[in-house]
């Protein structure tokens, strides 16, 4: 009797939850090429491309899963670094304002209240080229908080001669220096995520002309079996999804998809549209 070949299971991510096929049921795995949207096709179909002289179909699996798509949580994002942008233009407009008008200050001293600097402070990655891209954002970005209470300083502690001359060193430095640098590294990162944390991933199935859209492949690795997939109710009320496995070098519950739903989900799509 010939030995059953074991291959290794293909690890991805979906919204930030681990999943994976076995290799076996995959022939190739690309980064998301340019492709074309098909008219009347169902949400989760979400286009096609060529490959090898095939036209493979994509499903994306994240709209499958009733889960908001990698473009449109990526448009949310740049509205997001955007609107960070937004708030240090107005920083610096308001201690321009209170430099010439006096006054108090009204906006964040502290380079972690801000909502740039909450939202740094709370982000995790384990992708070095972002983490290392945004910690040049760390010192700009507290010099400029920090010309706040210069400003103060210059305002309680100069003579009037001085004042003025101390005023205006600590403006032009905020304006010629600190904000040029930040909204050049905000508009990076946007480009910098786009090319990286989204940056979708197919595979393509074995002997069929279609494949999976998913978040960024994880590994290729043996996997154990916690729970079959009858004996768990919840995973079983997806059809989608086959037994439940871990990994004994990363953390986590990972869900196995179901090979065989997903082709006679493939031949169901194929006949309607």
């Amino acid at each position: 009797m010939e030995k059953e070949i074991k291959c290794p299971y293909i690890i991805f991510k979906i919204a930030g939850s681990l999943y994976c096929i076995n290799s076996k049921y995959i022939s190739t795995i690309l980064q998301l090429p340019e492709y074309s949207t098909i008219p009347a096709a169902p949400a989760n179909v979400t286009g096609m491309f060529k490959h090898r002289d095939k036209v493979i179909n994509m499903m994306d699996l994240r709209i499958t899963f009733g889960l908001k798509p990698v473009s449109d949580e990526f448009r949310d994002f740049e509205q997001m670094i955007d609107a960070r942008k937004q708030d240090h233009i107005n920083w610096v407009n308001e201690l321009e304002r209170y430099i010439k008008e006096g006054g108090s200050f009204t906006l964040a001293r502290d380079s972690h209240q801000c909502a740039f600097g909450r939202w740094y402070d709370n982000f995790t990655t384990d992708n070095m080229t972002v983490a290392n891209h945004l910690k040049k954002i760390e010192e700009p970005h507290e010099k400029l908080h920090k010309a706040a209470a210069e400003a103060e300083a210059c305002k309680r502690d100069c003579e009037n001669c001085q004042e003025s001359e101390c005023l205006q060193t600590v403006l032009k430095r905020v304006k010629d220096e600190s904000m040029p640098v930040i909204l050049k590294l905000l508009d990076q990162t946007k480009d910098l995520f786009r090319s990286t944390i989204y940056k979708e991933m197919v595979l393509i199935l074995d002997g069929i002309q279609w494949g999976i859209v998913v978040d960024e492949i994880v590994a290729v690795e043996d996997l154990d079996v916690i729970s079959e997939r009858h004996e768990d109710p919840m995973v079983n009320h997806c059809s989608y999804l086959g037994r439940v496995m871990e990994s004994e070098k990363r953390e986590g519950l990972i869900f196995e998809l179901n090979p065989e739903t997903l082709t006679a989900k493939f031949k169901d799509l194929e006949s309607t549209f």
